[in-house]
């Protein structure tokens, strides 16, 4: 029986050790494997699931040597893989994850052109204009070990990796990094999941919580089984063999799993494949991760709708603390996260040639799944341009929330990367109270707005303000959500 493909990607192990101890484990009798239509007899391995499984990246040798490809959803069906060629010369390049927008890629590499540290090194590509950028290090995860086989978080700040650097429990062992907004700190070993044997190709799922690895420890299947642990606190849970039909007599590595979907993937040498690693589908996954809210649309030109390739950036507004940063796609706009429960989010996309917008997206702890569409619609920067600030106020009041800085701070930083645009800020109240009440709050509003970008540097002379209270409704509705959108406050460009 073959035992593991023998390359950069997966170190070989000897058989009298992977077959000791092979004990039954339960089997799940309701989940169903089907192989991917586009399994080849070479080695196909390490899938990357993108928006929500419209994209499948994998690593393939189908052409003699490990690079990976790209199956494109069509009608719902994926489509013949396409090579990715612009990572960068290497002798081999593999083990892809990504973003859930599908616009940043880690990946490993040996020989990489750009450089390396060790036998193979990790590397981070960005997506610009329909095309990936040739990878560079990832710094320093890096050893002068065996780095490979890793795994991002939904957010994009947490990084898990296999290697076989000095210091672990022996073998192949499991790391993680955490991003610390200007670089990748130390890897720490996770001791908890880590033995004596070889730990391979961890994947975090959307929640952020399931990891799903695979392990030749005793007690197994036979060769590579796939154990899933929890995140509890710090640390992972006790993990569990995930059991048959996932888990065969042969080797099963590479599991993920799809946000809010029964569906997972995973790659195994059993037999009846194409030949080598083949790609499998599960359903149901019997592992499931916890539900997440996952939000997407287009980013547009909001007078011609043409899309945008905008940053997106995820606020926490209860702490103010950015947690994550996107991006749109260039060619189609099309933008994609994911949002855990218990947090009140802002949802900004940002260009230079255009006014920021933000959404509020307030996700309760209770939240069980939810899969949200919203287009963001940017403003091109020229007279008469506006943009609604996401600011948040007391009842008949006018002092700023804690919750309002994150947009202030945006529009402040706005105004100063474009010193020759002058703003008026509009208060808008709604229906509830009288005219005279509400012309004044508005007014009250748009002064606070106003202080606060003043004291964040701008000049005061660069910023009017006006209030119309309720005389200029953005829909003409009494109902709670009418009234609510009708209370807003909203930043004008009046000259540039």
């Amino acid at each position: 029986m073959t035992i593991v493909v023998t390359h950069f990607l997966m170190l070989s192990i000897a058989a009298s050790v992977l077959m000791a101890q092979i004990q039954t484990r339960s089997l799940r009798p309701n989940v169903e494997i089907f192989p991917f239509e586009y399994n080849s007899s070479a080695d196909d391995f390490c899938p990357a699931i993108t928006h929500n499984g419209a994209t499948l990246y994998f690593t393939s040798d189908r052409s003699g040597e490990q690079r990976i490809y790209v199956s494109r959803s069509r009608g719902g069906q994926l489509q013949s893989p396409d090579r990715i060629r612009t990572l960068g010369d290497a002798a081999q390049v593999g083990c892809p994850t990504l973003t859930p927008d599908g616009q940043t890629m880690v990946f490993a590499a040996y020989k990489h052109e750009s450089g390396s540290i060790g036998r193979t090194d990790l590397y981070v590509s960005r997506r610009a204009d329909g095309y990936w950028s040739k990878g560079i290090g990832l710094g320093t995860p890096n050893s002068s070990a065996w780095d490979s086989q890793v795994a991002l978080s939904s957010d994009g700040r947490v990084l898990y990796f296999a290697s076989d650097r000095p210091g672990g429990k022996g073998g192949t062992d499991l790391y993680r990094s955490r991003w610390l907004g200007d670089r990748w700190s130390e890897p720490e070993s996770l001791t908890e999941l880590n033995t004596e044997y070889d730990e391979i190709t961890p994947s975090i799922a959307p929640d952020n919580k399931t990891l799903y690895f695979a392990s030749n420890r005793p007690s197994g299947l036979g060769g590579y089984d796939i154990y899933v642990a929890r995140l509890q606190g710090s640390r992972f849970s006790e993990p569990q063999n995930i059991g048959q039909p996932i888990n065969s007599s042969n080797d099963d590595i590479s599991y993920i799993a799809l946000p809010n979907s029964t569906t997972a993937y995973f790659a195994s040498d059993r037999s009846g494949g194409q030949g080598g690693y083949d790609i499998y589908r599960a359903v149901p996954n019997p592992e499931m991760p916890e539900p997440v809210v996952t939000m997407r649309g287009i980013v547009r030109n909001a007078t011609t709708q043409v899309p945008v390739g905008a940053n997106i950036i995820i606020t926490d507004l209860k702490t103010k603390q950015k947690i994550a940063s996107f991006r749109s796609d260039d060619e189609t706009g099309e933008y994609y996260v994911t949002l855990t429960a218990g947090r009140t989010y802002a949802i900004t996309a940002t260009h230079p040639d255009y006014l920021f917008y933000s959404e509020q997206v307030e996700v309760p702890s209770t939240e069980r799944g939810r899969d949200l569409e919203k287009n963001l619609d940017l403003a091109p920067i020229e007279n008469q341009s506006a943009t609604r600030l996401l600011v948040f106020f007391d009842f008949d009041k006018a002092e700023l929330k804690e919750e309002s800085l994150p947009e202030l701070d945006l529009a402040a930083e706005f105004l100063k990367q474009h010193p020759a645009v002058r703003v008026r800020i509009e208060g808008h109240t709604d229906d509830v109270g009288s005219d005279e009440y509400n012309l004044q709050l508005s007014k009250r509003r748009a002064d606070a707005v106003k202080n606060y970008l003043v004291s964040k540097g701008v000049e005061d002379k660069r910023i009017m303000t006006i209030g119309y209270g309720k005389s200029q409704p953005k829909v003409k509705d009494t109902t709670p959500e009418a009234r609510a959108q009708n209370r807003r406050v909203e930043m004008k460009i009046i000259a540039k």
